[in-house]
């Protein structure tokens, strides 16, 4: 008999939610980390299968990052996911919105978000831009051919025992691709997440640390070396590290062994053509695509089951959507993927190759084009010599005046400007021929830079083709050289606009050709051409604070400093100029006061005004942190002269704020604040925003100190916009710290703690030892409130030191006063006093 219920339908992948799950406005947010709207309750059933069944909390989470919100939707969305459970206060500030229009945006944005939730039905455009969030690089074909080697990676990586694995295989094998669709499959396993680290650019092991360091978002703390910071950022977190391309750098395999030594929960995954040969090392070959042989075809049916083919005839189709395979052309195609082993961008290339197909004709005859110049030096894996053979016979094929485009391209760092192609490359009609390049894969465009200025960009195997190429024409040191003036140009080109309303498209600017700054550098040292090397520093290094480039650009001016002792130009003065900044910045006092009167000494001598000003004001400075007040004054009015006789409006106002606080600080309050006022009005009338910002924050100081809390309030909220605007973490930290002390006073300590968490990070990422000593004060003023006198003692104690170690003599005083209310615990506060 038959069974009166029909059976169960299984349901699809991307069902909507059963109907006993239903999103509601407190259940999304509590997704989202919302306060009062606890988290737990996702960890009960339904809830709990609900988010297994999707990939977990964060695949959820990446999902609807990935949705199609609204502009102020996605705003708020990621400012609340970066900084989750923090008061309504803090989120309207975020947004520069009072309370009450910040919740009629939360209540938008939460019901857009239950409607997603309640209709689960994603596309598969929603994965790959969760992987992209998840800092893992976007890829526009599909991976063919290649899941058995994913899974046995997967097999392999999730071993408890396994630390480290190399994909080795030679160029255009698909290593890059398969370890970022192992990572995409890995997001829920790490806690803390996959990191993709791009190391193409690279010739020197010890820049190692600073490429994992960027993306990871670590600078050094004090004088404490970047590797132990980093080693220290991972010792607790749980990361999956892809290292890509790491062929050139094996001599730097021993630092991998020690990152995974200081960070037991760390695994890591890397890409070469050879192994690092450390200890711990597991291998894993990957295989080229399969491939029928020439010599025993298969039915014609069958013949796309073979990787090889099925990517050899998707590529083609990519360009061709009417190509099929065929009887007549099947030798042809079969032969192509042999000739080239498999090996996916050589296959590719090849495509790239065919014109006009016709399904029913035989394909163009390309075996022609294949007569190839093969590299038979031993140190060159055999494979790689039949990639070299790809590539080039992509390149014999092109008209001479694209060869010579491709070859000069190789300078450029992982993608370039239109512009900088024609003029680097000395080539006519730039456009037209890089485009060209692209569509025979030998470039591909890149994201739109600033403006949806035209980009370009190489692949790596390509890129070391054509450097061979470049070298046998004898055209590399013409080409650098170029390379080199046009970057120089470009810094010079956006220095004059550092106090105008031009400064952030320019920021965004050096930011974006930072990669090419750095070779451009590189090779004038390299090459000892330190006087480019002077003026590309002294013309840039304002713009590497605001991006916040910090131990980079430390690095590179005492290397052209140590180099260029020598001269006595005026490139060296300037840069002497920004090392001295750069030091005070980061607390280095002494070293700071040594190169500012090294340099003002050498302005002098070379008889140079506006360089001498702008030292006398950092010696000044130095002066004044000693209590030197009288010499100061005298240094800062000689400065105001001299920028008054050259008209120089800015440096003019800088000096007028230089000259209040030494007036401040020297109990002539009332000439320090009327100054200042004259100094931020003049920066205001030129939209200096850098400037302005810091003004702000000085005033707001000032008004602290007199006890007008609500004027300094207004004023640092001001100061704080813009600076979150230009993104300048040390303003952000230096304003957020003067906060600090308005919500403490106002009782409101989540906002406290929030506020504190937020510009610790800022100052530890930066490396601003003063900053990070007030950021642990204030943590043990607060673990004090909660009569923790143990770790408000650790906290204070290891401020202290820092303090110490900077010379801050006002900071070590306020510690004292903690230390001293430490203990006399027992009153169930503490308080914070500016």
């Amino acid at each position: 008999m038959r069974s009166s219920n029909p059976p169960k339908k299984k349901r699809p992948l991307n069902r909507p939610a059963p109907p006993d799950v239903n999103w509601d406005e407190k259940l999304v947010k509590a997704l989202l980390g919302l306060r009062r709207s606890p988290m737990q309750t996702l960890q009960q059933e339904p809830w709990h299968t609900w988010l297994r069944e999707r990939g977990g909390l964060n695949r959820v989470i990446a999902t609807l990052r990935a949705a199609p919100l609204s502009p102020n939707q996605k705003q708020l969305l990621e400012i609340i996911l970066a900084s989750p459970n923090a008061s309504s206060v803090f989120y309207a500030g975020k947004l520069y919105i009072s309370r009450s229009p910040y919740f009629e945006r939360l209540n938008d944005l939460v019901g857009v978000l239950r409607v997603l939730l309640n209709d689960w039905k994603l596309e598969p455009v929603y994965s790959r831009q969760a992987a992209q969030a998840a800092s893992l690089p976007s890829t526009l074909t599909p991976l063919v051919g290649a899941d058995k080697s994913v899974a046995a990676v997967l097999v392999l990586l999730r071993r408890p025992g396994m630390r480290l694995l190399t994909l080795i295989g030679p160029g255009g094998v698909g290593k890059t691709r398969l370890a970022i669709a192992v990572g995409s499959r890995l997001l829920e396993d790490f806690h803390h997440g996959v990191f993709f680290i791009a190391l193409e650019t690279l010739n020197d092991p010890a820049l190692i640390v600073t490429q994992i360091a960027r993306a990871l978002n670590v600078e050094s703390v004090g004088t404490q070396p970047l590797p132990d910071a980093l080693k220290a950022s991972l010792r607790e977190r749980q990361i999956l590290l892809i290292l890509d391309n790491f062929e050139q750098l094996v001599e730097g395999g021993p630092f991998v062994t020690d990152l995974l030594q200081a960070a037991p929960h760390l695994k890591v995954l890397v890409t070469s053509r050879e192994a690092l040969n450390v200890y711990g090392e597991s291998r894993f070959t990957v295989p080229e695509l399969t491939r029928p042989g020439p010599d025993h075809l298969p039915p014609l049916e069958q013949l796309s089951r073979w990787p090889a083919v099925d990517l050899f005839v998707q590529r083609v189709q990519t360009r061709h959507p009417g190509f099929a395979l065929t009887e007549s052309n099947q030798q042809t195609i079969i032969g192509i993927c042999d000739r080239f082993d498999g090996l996916p961008l050589a296959i590719e290339l090849a495509a790239a190759q065919v014109k006009f197909p016709s399904p029913d004709l035989t394909l163009p005859p390309v075996e022609r084009g294949l007569k190839t110049l093969r590299d038979v030096s031993r140190d060159r894996p055999p494979r790689q010599r039949t990639l070299w053979d790809a590539i080039d016979w992509s390149y014999r094929l092109l008209p001479q005046a694209e060869q010579a485009l491709f070859r000069r391209l190789a300078v450029f760092g992982r993608e370039w400007s239109l512009e900088a192609a024609q003029t680097v490359c000395e080539t006519d009609e730039a456009r037209a021929r890089l485009e060209s390049l692209v569509d025979k894969s030998l470039l591909r465009y890149a994201p739109p830079g600033v403006d949806s200025a035209l980009r370009f960009q190489m692949l790596q195997a390509v890129r070391e083709y054509a450097l061979d190429q470049l070298a046998a024409s004898a055209e590399t040191k013409q080409t650098q050289r170029r390379h080199a003036a046009w970057y120089l140009e470009l810094a010079q080109r956006a220095e004059p606009s550092i106090a105008t309303p031009e400064q952030p498209l320019w920021t965004r600017r050096i930011d974006q050709e930072s990669e090419n700054l750095q070779l451009a550098l590189q090779w004038m040292l390299d090459n000892e051409e330190t006087e480019m090397a002077f003026n590309l520093l002294g013309a840039a290094w304002r713009f590497y604070l605001i991006i916040n480039i910090w131990s980079e650009t430390w690095l590179w001016m005492d290397r052209a400093l140590a180099q260029g002792v020598h001269l006595q130009s005026a490139g060296r003065a300037k840069t002497l100029w920004g090392a001295s900044w750069l030091a005070g910045n980061q607390g280095h006092y002494d070293r700071a006061m040594s190169l500012a009167e090294e340099g003002l000494a050498l302005a002098r001598q070379i008889g140079d005004k506006r360089l001498t000003g702008l030292l006398l004001q950092n010696v000044s400075s130095g002066l004044a942190r000693t209590g030197e007040h009288d010499q100061a004054m005298r240094l800062l009015q000689e400065s105001l002269l001299i920028f008054q006789a050259l008209d120089d409006r800015e440096e003019s106002a800088w000096v007028l704020d230089h000259m209040a606080w030494v007036l401040w600080r020297s109990d002539e309050r009332a000439r320090g604040l009327e100054t200042l006022q004259e100094s931020l009005a003049a920066f205001r009338a030129m939209r200096h925003q850098w400037a302005i910002a810091t003004l702000l924050r000085q005033l707001a100081e000032m008004a602290l100190s007199n006890g007008n809390n609500e004027q300094a309030a207004a004023l640092l909220e001001e100061s704080l916009a813009i600076s979150r605007d230009l993104g300048v973490k040390q303003y952000i930290a230096e304003t957020l710290r003067n906060l600090v002390l308005l919500s403490w006073q106002q009782a409101d300590f989540e906002q406290v703690k929030a506020m504190v968490e937020e510009g610790l990070t800022l100052s530890q990422e930066l490396g601003d030892r003063l900053g990070i000593g007030w950021g642990l004060n204030f943590q043990g003023l607060l673990a004090l409130r909660q009569s923790d006198t143990v770790a408000a003692r650790a906290f204070f104690e290891q401020a202290r030191a820092l303090f110490e170690e900077v010379g801050s003599q006002g900071a070590l005083n306020y510690n004292r006063e903690c230390l001293e209310r430490l203990a006399s615990a027992g009153n169930g506060s503490g308080g914070v006093q500016g």
